[in-house]
């Protein structure tokens, strides 16, 4: 029976274990760690043990990195995540380059990556961790204020989505429309968005910021309460461990209100 360790001390040596040996406590291990809540000592203990036994195998490299990476140890897992990706880059730049996109918002690394990963299986439609790569690149493009570059690839998410595209699509696009100052395409993605979902308060919000810009004070203030309301009901795009990329906040909301009102 192999000795669990944190690897500041990685003292046990495996080299003279069989391939058996490691096979059979590799197994051990895997079944006895499903117990322990993942990021506890013990859990992380069994990582660093299978490491040890299994030094090639990327998985539990990228899996070590998870809690870290949700905690904001970035400093110890993006090592564990360039281990992973040397060993199996085309595995773990699935999770990794939407981690990059996501979490992080390390946005220059991230394109790299989601390029890198969308190579591996040209002409056909890619997902990073359950996410639309097009999307994601388009995410990425509009946060470096490449808003054509960012309208193309959204353009792509929807052609290969159709009839399934999310709302969010619609209103990221309707976003880089805005900057680009083409404003009825905005608000034709944002109607699109609120027939998907009609509780987006995202969406009813930039709405109103684009009939603002087009002139449209009275719409605008109805569609920025609106959005208010829905955010005070609870609709509103957030995550417990990030904060959602073009997410708006009730103060952010009523600050705009009363900006308009003083106009």
């Amino acid at each position: 029976m192999s000795i669990l360790y944190s690897c500041s001390n990685n003292s046990f040596d495996y080299s003279g274990w069989s391939d058996e040996q490691k096979k059979e406590e590799t197994k051990r291990l895997e079944n006895e760690k499903r117990w322990f809540m993942q990021g506890t000592l013990v859990n992380q203990a069994f990582y660093d043990t299978l490491i040890a036994i299994n030094p090639e195998t990327a998985e539990y490299y990228s899996s070590k990195s998870i809690p870290h990476s949700k905690i904001g140890d970035y400093h110890i897992a993006f090592p564990l995540l360039e281990k992973a990706m040397e060993l199996d880059p085309k595995e773990v730049l699935y999770y990794t380059s939407w981690l990059m996109t996501d979490l992080y918002k390390d946005y220059d690394r991230a394109l790299i990556y989601l390029n890198k990963y969308d190579e591996y299986t040209p002409n056909k439609t890619d997902y990073a961790w359950g996410e639309n790569v097009n999307f994601l690149k388009g995410e990425v493009l509009q946060a470096l204020e490449r808003h054509p570059e960012a309208i193309v690839e959204f353009n792509k998410v929807v052609e290969e989505e159709k009839d399934y595209t999310k709302a969010i699509v619609y209103i990221y696009r309707g976003i880089s429309y805005i900057h680009e100052k083409l404003y009825s395409e905005a608000i034709s993605d944002f109607d699109k968005a609120i027939t998907i979902y009609d509780k987006s308060s995202m969406a009813y919000y930039y709405k109103g910021i684009t009939l603002l810009k087009t002139g449209n004070k009275e719409a605008a203030i109805d569609a920025i309460k609106l959005s208010k309301e829905l955010i005070k009901q609870g609709y509103k795009e957030s995550d417990p461990y990030k904060e959602v990329y073009n997410e708006i906040y009730l103060m952010q909301v009523e600050d705009k209100l009363q900006e308009i009102m003083r106009d």
